[in-house]
This record gives C-alpha cells, sequence and structure tokens, in this order.
C-alpha cells in the first residue's frame, strides 16, 4: 500500500487493474481514491471474499486466471501486480508482460512486486530437491502449483519497453519468514507517450 500511495499522485486516476487481487485491500484502496478498478483472481474461494468485499463499490471482480484475461490495449492508467508475476512460468511470463504494457495507456504505471533468487525460499526448494521446470522456476505444493523466484535484473528485463522510475532488489525483514526476511525485486515503470511532431 505504501508503494501506492507514493506514485499516486503520478497518475490521474481512471481505470486500474488489479493481478492476483485476493479480498480485495488494493482495489478497494484505489476504489476509494476514484479509481474504476477490475481486480482479477483466480482462486474460487479467495474470489467470493472478493466479491462479498467489493459488493456496492466500482470494483469489478473477474475470476480468471491473470494470463487469460481479456483486456483492451491503452485501457489501464495503472496496473498493479504484487506478489503475482512470481507464480507463473518464464515463458508464460513475458508474453504477459507484452500485454500489460499494450494494456497501459500512454503515461500509465505499472507497479510490480516479485520473490529474487535470493529469497530463502528458492534455496529450500533447491535443497528439498524440488523439480525445476525452468530456470529458478520450481512444482510447489498446492495451491500454489509453482514458483519463480526472478533472477537479478530480471523483473526490469521484462519490462524492458517501460520507462523505469523506480526498481529495487533488497531483503526485507519478514516475522511471518522462518528466516526473518524475504527477498524480492520492486519496480514502478512508466508507458512513454508517444513523442509530439513538430510541423
Amino acid at each position: 500500500m505504501d508503494n501506492l500511495q507514493n506514485w499516486l499522485d503520478e497518475i490521474t486516476g481512471g481505470h486500474a487493474l488489479d493481478l492476483g487481487a485476493g479480498e480485495g485491500e488494493n482495489a478497494l484502496w484505489l476504489a476509494e481514491r476514484g479509481f474504476t478498478v477490475d481486480a482479477v483472481e483466480r482462486n474460487p474461494e479467495i474470489f467470493g471474499r472478493l466479491v462479498e468485499a467489493c459488493a456496492g463499490t466500482i470494483v469489478n471482480p473477474h475470476l480468471f486466471d491473470i494470463t487469460e484475461f481479456p483486456f483492451s490495449p491503452t485501457s489501464y492508467s495503472l496496473i498493479v501486480a504484487q506478489a503475482v508475476l512470481h507464480f507463473l512460468r518464464p515463458t508464460q511470463l513475458w508474453t504477459l508482460a507484452d500485454r500489460l504494457v499494450e494494456g497501459l495507456t500512454p503515461g500509465g504505471i505499472l507497479l510490480a512486486e516479485v520473490f529474487t533468487t535470493d529469497d530463502p525460499g528458492c534455496m529450500a526448494l533447491k535443497e528439498s530437491g524440488a523439480t525445476e521446470i525452468e530456470p529458478n522456476t520450481f512444482l510447489a505444493p498446492e495451491p500454489v502449483g509453482l514458483i519463480h523466484y526472478f533472477a537479478a535484473g530480471e523483473l526490469r528485463r521484462v519490462f524492458a519497453p517501460l520507462e523505469v522510475l523506480e526498481y529495487d532488489e533488497s531483503r526485507r525483514a519478514d516475522p511471518r519468514s522462518e528466516d526473518g526476511f524475504h527477498a524480492g525485486a520492486h519496480l514502478v515503470a512508466k508507458r512513454p507517450r508517444p513523442a509530439k511532431i513538430d510541423v
């Protein structure tokens, strides 16, 4: 939420897309600030709670896998992908990233957060003998299914067509983790506006 707050002044409002919306915390927060929000969640049980939470608001819940959600180009002034992109195979990720870039309005902002290979969960899966189905991508117990840990700079490369406003890879304290921290990458990036042509 802090990251959203920090960049809200850069966005003129309008239509937002919240991927992996969960029970709607981010989506409802954005709706309170005037955004019309498409909130996408694939888990049917969690989706039921999302629908209840968003009843009577300008949040539109959608039960979809994020790779299959249909949206039109230049639709969103803001796309939020917090703690969701690392549940995709890299081969899915690059295709989705292209669609997300196209889905932003000129000047629109993408905010994304993912786990990185420095995260203790990555080493734990390697040590457990978990099946690595693609580079740094492991089969994991349900309901996760699979998880991809981003290599250094990978998140930035995936969204290379965007103008980077903020990028950070770091360890962050997390008392819920057995190791006391998680490691991740954080990206805020903007779709460039078309260059003006002098006549």
